[in-house]
């Protein structure tokens, strides 16, 4: 599967003046991309490319924009080439919206097939311009999961993505956890990891732990400690902030693990 980021230049934060927005590239930059590197670089892929270091892998290539730009953009193709190098899957990270739209046409033009755009802040996508990018993207034949935030991204009804998920690893998290006749854990794998690798932390802190409560405190102890990147801010679609669904997020992979005994 080759993957292609398309994400923002670092800024200090998301800012919304008079003439000009300042997009968001610190989820990317921060957390998404390590992770990625890691999960290559450690080979917890199978018929993994990476041989030296991620930024040789020939499967994953990115495209950084600028960071700042007019409120609105007249001709969103001055941003991007006229094709994409060869991929199977774009994945947008807090890009100006004008341009998010003009991505499927793109996709479809360099015979890609599917576009992931995760949420980490209400302020990265209106719900508006979510619809119309689905639009053109029905329109062109391409798979699309728009996951807020980027650790809900589940199986679904897209092949591609559900092969992104399952040769990287990421989306929803999961655990495998083996557990002894006291309910205490003496095994923790990640199965299924957070877009922004917190899953592996608290992976090693798990083993001796009682299933339930205990489990649980972990989880929060180091899903604090990691500071997630969420909006803190209400998001007037879901009624909630993005941080507090991650957080629920990372408390439930407890919920849900595969056990064994």
């Amino acid at each position: 599967m080759k993957i292609l980021i398309i994400k923002s230049k670092d800024s200090s934060r998301f800012y919304q003046g008079n003439s000009y927005i300042r997009t968001d590239g610190i989820f990317a930059t921060e957390r998404f991309i390590p992770n990625l590197e890691f999960i290559i670089n450690n080979k917890l892929i199978e018929n993994n490319e990476a041989q030296e270091s991620y930024f040789n892998c020939k499967s994953v290539r990115k495209i950084e924009l600028p960071s700042t730009y007019p409120i609105l953009i007249d001709d969103p193709s001055e941003y991007l080439p006229e094709k994409f190098e060869e991929h199977d899957l774009v994945i947008a990270l807090g890009i100006h919206e004008d341009i998010l739209m003009e991505l499927p046409k793109i996709i479809k033009k360099s015979e890609g097939k599917a576009l992931i755009v995760p949420l980490e802040s209400r302020e990265w996508l209106t719900k508006w311009v979510r619809e119309k990018t689905i639009e053109e993207c029905k329109k062109y034949n391409i798979q699309y999961a728009f996951p807020k935030p980027f650790c809900s991204l589940e199986f679904g009804e897209f092949d591609v993505i559900n092969q992104f998920i399952n040769k990287y690893r990421l989306g929803k998290p999961k655990f495998r956890l083996q557990i002894d006749k006291e309910k205490v854990i003496i095994k923790a794998e990640v199965l299924i990891n957070t877009p922004c690798g917190n899953l592996y932390d608290i992976e090693k802190e798990l083993c001796g732990k009682k299933l339930g409560e205990e489990a649980r405190e972990v989880v929060a102890r180091y899903w604090h400690k990691f500071s997630c990147l969420g909006d803190v801010h209400i998001d007037p679609e879901v009624g909630d902030t993005i941080v507090h669904i991650g957080g629920h997020i990372h408390y439930s992979a407890i919920d849900t693990s595969d056990i064994t005994e």
